[in-house]
């Protein structure tokens, strides 16, 4: 049976509010296309017919209307096709950015937006403090309860960010570690540089 709440209210994994995912993604663009392209045509041909002088019948500012709103138009299908080009969620024009969650299937939007990017990590880091600093993607993913594809795209930013670094199994699985978690002994031994 169908639940009665709002579906915009749900997020699939990794989304986020303003996110479109799916067939909602090609008719957006779609529908942005045509009113933008639509409004584009009808703004150059305004723009001609004034200057060109117009017809004589109409008013200079009637002209200026007519490009006032559909280039209006033009700029409203440009942000819908922005809008579901952005919401990529395989890599292409948007990256999982700082307000990015870790939502499940039937949260909603308030519940997945708690916390954001410094809960992730901190759960993440938590994370690698029990397993002595080094972990890898598959066991991020499985105790930290995120795709595969967000604990990768985490410890990567680590990575780039020169929190963590790659070293590789013989079996070529990466390991990433994070060389910040020491032992007493270690912190002890620090000396000046």
């Amino acid at each position: 049976m169908l639940d009665s709440a709002p579906i915009l209210s749900y997020y699939p994994t990794g989304a986020r509010r303003g996110q479109v995912q799916g067939v909602g993604r090609g008719i957006l663009i779609a529908v942005g296309a045509l009113i933008a392209l639509c409004s584009a045509a009808l703004v150059i041909t305004a723009v001609v017919e004034v200057a060109s002088g117009g017809d004589g019948k109409t008013s200079p500012g009637v002209y200026a209307g007519l490009i006032v709103f559909f280039l209006g138009g033009t700029l409203v299908g440009a942000f819908m096709i922005w809008l579901a080009v952005r919401s990529r969620p395989d890599g292409g024009a948007a990256q999982p950015g700082p307000s990015m969650t870790y939502a499940t299937v039937g949260q909603t939007s308030d519940a997945a937006g708690q916390g954001g990017d410094a809960d992730r990590e901190r759960r993440l880091l938590q994370f690698a403090e029990k397993e002595n600093g080094r972990v890898t993607v598959a066991e991020v993913a499985a105790h930290c309860e995120v795709t595969v594809a967000q604990a990768k795209a985490d410890l990567d930013r680590m990575v780039a960010q020169q929190v963590a670094q790659i070293l590789v199994t013989e079996r070529g699985v990466l390991v990433y570690v994070f060389p910040g978690f020491l032992s007493d002994s270690e912190k002890a031994s620090a000396q000046d540089f």
